[in-house]
Order: C-alpha cells, then sequence, then structure tokens
C-alpha cells in the first residue's frame, strides 16, 4: 500500500465523539465526492463515491449515526485510464434516497440553501459548519478522504486536494490559512482546481490537524532521515571540494618553485630530477631562496598534497595559515618574475 493509502486507513479508522464534528466531517467529504441525482417529485437523492471501502464504511455508519439514515452500499467497477478490465478496481457507492434524508443531508451539510424562498446549490464551504476549531479540523479530515493525495516522503514532499469547483478550492485555501502557521497554494491542473501543499513542516502540522498520528511519526522519522543523509552528502561534497581545492592549489605553487629553479639553474628539469625532491636540480635550483621560504617551499615538494595548515604545523615554531599564504605568496611574485 502507498503512504496516502495508509494515511487515509488510519483517518478512516477515526471516530468523532462530538456531534458537530460529525457533521463537519460529513459535509466536507459529501462536499467533493457526492453527486446529485432527480428521484421524482421534486426530490432529490445523493450518490457518494470511492474507491476505498474503508472510507465507504466510515462514512456509511457516520451518516446513520447522525442523521439516522441508512445509506444503500454498492460496489462496481471502475475501469482506470489505460489499462484492462482485469486491472480495474472496485468503486464504492453510497446511495442516499429522499426516504433517508437525502433532502435533509443536502440542506445540514450547506450544499443546498435557500435564497429568496427558492432552493439552490452552493459551491464553496458552508461556514457555520466550520465555525470551531475542531469542526475546521473535521472538515479537512472529510475533504482528504474525498479528493486529497500525499506523495511518498521518501521521494518528495507533496500533498494536494484535487477540486472541481474554484469557489471550493479559495475555501478550502482559506481554512487551512486559519491554522497557525499553515497555509496552502492553488494551481489549474486541466478543469480540475488543486489546492497543494509541499513544505514538510506544513504537511505534517496538517497530517496532524487531521488526526493521523501514526502517519506524523513515520512523516518525521523518514524525514529527519533525509535530513540526515542529505547534510552527510552536504559535508562529504564539501570536504572533496576542499580536498580538490588544495590538490589544484599545491599544483600551482609546485608549478612557482619549478620555474625558480629552472630560472636559476637556466635550464629545464628531467622527469627524474623532478621526480626526486632530494636531486640537485631542488637543492641548487633553490639555494638563493630565503631560509623562510625555503622551509616552505621544499614542505611543499615533500607534501604534496598537503594544505597550507598542515605546512605550518609542520614548521618549528610552528606558524599559522596565513603566514604560510604569505610565504607562497612572495614564491609566486618571484616566479613571476
Amino acid at each position: 500500500m502507498s503512504f496516502s493509502s495508509d494515511v487515509k486507513g488510519e483517518l478512516a479508522r477515526l471516530e468523532n465523539k462530538k456531534q458537530c464534528c460529525k457533521l463537519a466531517e460529513t459535509a466536507g467529504f459529501l462536499r467533493v465526492s457526492s453527486s446529485i441525482r432527480l428521484a421524482g417529485g421534486g426530490k432529490l437523492g445523493i450518490v457518494a463515491t470511492t474507491e476505498n471501502a474503508a472510507i465507504a464504511r466510515h462514512y456509511k455508519k457516520m451518516i446513520k449515526d447522525y442523521f439516522g439514515s441508512n445509506a444503500r452500499l454498492k460496489v462496481g467497477d471502475s475501469q482506470m485510464p489505460g489499462t484492462n478490465r482485469r486491472k480495474s478496481r472496485n468503486r464504492y457507492y453510497l446511495d442516499i434516497s429522499p426516504e433517508q434524508k437525502s433532502m435533509q443531508i443536502l440542506r445540514e451539510t450547506g450544499m443546498m440553501l435557500i435564497r429568496a424562498g427558492d432552493d439552490y446549490f452552493s459551491d464553496g464551504i458552508y461556514q457555520p459548519i466550520v465555525k470551531s476549531k475542531c469542526c475546521r479540523k473535521a472538515y479537512l479530515r472529510g475533504m482528504f478522504l474525498s479528493c486529497g493525495t500525499i506523495s511518498d516522503p521518501r521521494k518528495g514532499y507533496h500533498l494536494e486536494f484535487v477540486l472541481d469547483k474554484e469557489q471550493t478550492a479559495n475555501d478550502l485555501k482559506k481554512l487551512i490559512g486559519t491554522f497557525v502557521d499553515l497555509s496552502a497554494n492553488i494551481s489549474r491542473r486541466g478543469d480540475s482546481h488543486i489546492v497543494y501543499i509541499k513544505k514538510a513542516q506544513y504537511i505534517s502540522d496538517l497530517l496532524g490537524i487531521m488526526g493521523a498520528d501514526n502517519a506524523v511519526l513515520e512523516f518525521e522519522n523518514i524525514r529527519i532521515s533525509r535530513s540526515l543523509h542529505g547534510d552527510v552528502q552536504r559535508m562529504l561534497n564539501c570536504d572533496t571540494a576542499n580536498v580538490d581545492r588544495t590538490l589544484a592549489a599545491a599544483e600551482e605553487q609546485r608549478g612557482w618553485i619549478r620555474a625558480i629553479a629552472e630560472k636559476e639553474l637556466g635550464r629545464a628539469g628531467t622527469p627524474e630530477e623532478i621526480a626526486d625532491t632530494g636531486s640537485s636540480f631542488w637543492t641548487d635550483g633553490l639555494r638563493h631562496l630565503s631560509p623562510q621560504l625555503k622551509e616552505v617551499v621544499f614542505l611543499r615538494l615533500y607534501k604534496p598534497d598537503a594544505s597550507l595548515a598542515d605546512i605550518g604545523e609542520s614548521l618549528v615554531p610552528p606558524i599559522g595559515k596565513a603566514a604560510v599564504s604569505k610565504r607562497f605568496a612572495k614564491v609566486k611574485s618571484l616566479a613571476e618574475q
């Protein structure tokens, strides 16, 4: 199972103890997952769909607990695009007829309102349902179980709600923003409006707000592991870069030293002479250098991969990196002359 499925499974097992939260969560779920059908006699029915059996059972029970309505649960095929029938998944339908209080449910969830004596369907979130903090949490849980997904945190951080109404998307963004230090963004994907969060801390906070405590623990463990791995990798990259810079600087310094020796001797050194740090090419070619310069020059020849700090510590008495750098600056000046 995916991480997103695990989160939904955990949320579907939660039970609201407060009646107001039952209504809010049901409203959040039905707002996105349901459609309205004509039932005759001017009455309407509700059909809510999901591909998760646990979610279907969860809301069948919640609707019965709050409204006393026994929604019929049906199972059908859900043919996924680009797949054959054998790979299709079941789709679960909650069918609420007028006899099972569909009109009452539409009104109490704020999906159907009255204006100037006439009924009309609303697009956004019915604000009286989400006045209290506990109900806002429950509503978010219902919305996530209907249209939310979250990526595997091992691969990246992304949580989103896929909505078909712009007003609902705007209202959901505002609802998420009512929680401290939490915000979301909106984008378009075809005809859908996507409310999404990419910041890891915000995703973790939202999982906790919805009540997915186990998912929060797993998410944070993965997040810490990725952070440590990233820190280690950055340190390794930094160390590698430092070594590369040290070797490049050492090679450049050896070039200066060789130029001084060749100028002094009036000839180029043979490969054997250059490889032998004790050869006359080096001892005779560098004999006119000052004692201070000779110290760092011969240490560089003996220790081609040593850093400036290592060279300074090898001297008696030891000197700092800055002092060694100044001496090599003089060596560079002599080589350029």
